[in-house]
């Protein structure tokens, strides 16, 4: 039978964030936890900036001693960062001496030893202190190791089956959010450059994310840009309106997969996306998802599709299957984390 852990979950527990979905999801396993919110502490302040750019100021403060405080105070089998580690050395160490047999452990969703080493330093610093760590990507593995991690996992993304859901718009949700193509997400320079070439060729592409306006392809992008992330159920809206998702990995986190990978096709939609060797594992190409390697590739492929939407609506209904029967969901990624966790 799995172990049953005494938790302190450290991280966003903003309704909106996979994180909080993530922790929801270790109560509904059976798991006591208790939930330490970094948002209002290190996000949501004056100071907001040099905490995540820096790990330095006031937040940093504050949120140690609450760590220390909760973690005294609940007596825990187990310390759960999620995502960034904002706790210093001196706090874990002094935590380790009141608490001995308590097992760290940090879910890492980003790229900690990638190029914003600044905005890390404290977890690459910390990084011996946790019994385990859990890393998007394999280089990952060999970096965090290279610094003192004890153990090394991979957990890719993942999706919430009671958020991430096909549905039905009606009359006015389809006018608003019903397009051939969509793309959601942040800018990246090559991300704009496909795109700006799809419409260029009379694709329409309709875009949804932070940081596009006035880029080097802007005019061309400006008559389809519905403006910043959304989150919540427009977001799996916009999602469900596409009949085909555009999906880019993120070049400067050294993407392999990322949340959108799994969230896409969990809502029921076709996605057509940027190819890597972790996608075909994931998703058997031309059957679950469809993947491309060029410019040239990406336009023949949106125009094949657009004109065979019955294959399409196969390949969505497939997609989304694989990610059910597959376990993509946090449930699952979880159930195998918390397992890690035991043995570690």
């Amino acid at each position: 039978m799995p172990r049953v852990f005494h938790i302190v979950y450290v991280g966003s527990l903003d309704p909106q964030s996979n994180s909080f979905r993530r922790f929801k999801t270790l109560q509904q396993l059976g798991h006591r936890v208790v939930g330490l919110d970094i948002d209002p502490i290190i996000m949501h302040t004056p100071f907001s900036s040099i905490h995540y750019r820096l790990n330095i100021g006031p937040g940093i403060f504050r949120l140690n001693k609450l760590v220390r405080k909760i973690v005294c105070d609940e007596k825990p089998d187990l310390l759960f960062v999620d995502n960034k580690s904002y706790l210093t050395g001196r706090t874990l160490q002094f935590l380790k001496s009141k608490l001995p047999g308590m097992k760290l452990a940090n879910l890492v969703t980003d790229d900690p030893t990638g190029h914003s080493k600044s905005a890390w330093r404290l977890s690459i610093k910390t990084a011996p202190f946790f019994n385990i760590h859990f890393v998007q990507r394999k280089v990952n593995i060999s970096e965090l190791m290279a610094v003192g991690a004890q153990k090394v996992s991979i957990c890719h993304r993942s999706f919430d089956p009671a958020y991430h859901r096909r549905m039905t718009l009606n009359d006015l949700d389809y006018q608003k959010y019903h397009c051939k193509v969509g793309f959601v997400g942040t800018h990246e320079d090559v991300r704009e450059s496909y795109i700006a070439e799809l419409i260029k060729a009379g694709i329409p592409v309709f875009v949804t994310g932070n940081d596009w306006p006035n880029k080097k392809h802007w005019d061309t992008i400006k008559p389809y840009y519905r403006g910043p992330s959304t989150y919540g159920e427009e977001y799996i809206k916009i999602i469900n309106g596409m009949d085909i998702a555009l999906h880019f990995l993120r070049h400067g986190n050294r993407d392999e997969q990322d949340s959108r990978t799994f969230e896409i096709p969990a809502c029921g939609a076709f996605m057509l996306a940027e190819d890597s060797p972790l996608h075909r594992q994931l998703f058997e190409q031309g059957k679950e998802a469809v993947f491309f390697n060029s410019k040239e590739e990406l336009l023949d492929k949106v125009k094949y599709y657009l004109a065979n939407p019955e294959e399409r609506q196969s390949i969505a209904d497939a997609g989304m299957k694989r990610c059910h029967d597959s376990g993509y969901t946090h449930e699952g990624r979880l159930i195998q984390v918390m397992k890690e966790i035991a043995e570690a």
